[in-house]
């Protein structure tokens, strides 16, 4: 996430020093909040685990309906537990095996928990593109209209 941010991050103006940036990851969990809500049985930052400047947890509901904890922090998404607000003791801190359990987005966090996940992400992206596609119907017809109306006058 410091390579690239999900979102455009908000950062203070109080940076520690010119190569640092501090994200606000109250306002990065929300705008994940609001991006994947969609793909998700229920999605919201929970307020049991230490959020700190640092890392922020969400509690997910997965459309299938298992529940996790997730962890978002500089380093990525990674699930530290298999229920709402819950840390399991082996995630407590990252080892070296679970180094490949850190995804860069949510969606490829939610490809890997979720199977449903790419039917609902695919199935939005069919109805935007439709949705596009009338739209464009419509304004060429609308052109078309116009184009008669023109030759009604000559």
């Amino acid at each position: 996430m410091s390579k690239t941010s999900y979102t455009n991050a908000t950062t203070t103006s109080e940076v520690p020093n010119d190569d640092d940036e501090i994200i606000n990851w109250e306002e990065e969990a929300i705008a994940i909040i609001k991006d994947v809500s969609p793909h998700v049985a229920s999605i919201d930052i929970s307020r049991q685990l230490p959020n700190n400047e640092s890392k922020v947890y969400l509690n997910v509901r997965t459309i299938e309906g298992q529940d996790f904890s997730v962890q978002v922090s500089s380093i990525g998404f990674r699930v530290v537990g298999n229920a709402f607000d819950t840390i399991d003791a082996d995630k407590e801190e990252i080892n070296e095996d679970e180094e490949e359990m850190i995804y860069e987005t949510p969606y490829a966090l939610l490809d890997k928990i979720s199977p449903r996940y790419v039917e609902s992400f695919g199935n939005q992206l069919c109805k935007q593109l439709l949705s596009v596609q009338q739209m464009r119907t419509q304004f060429n017809e609308e052109d078309e209209e116009g184009v008669e109306d023109e030759d009604d006058c000559n």
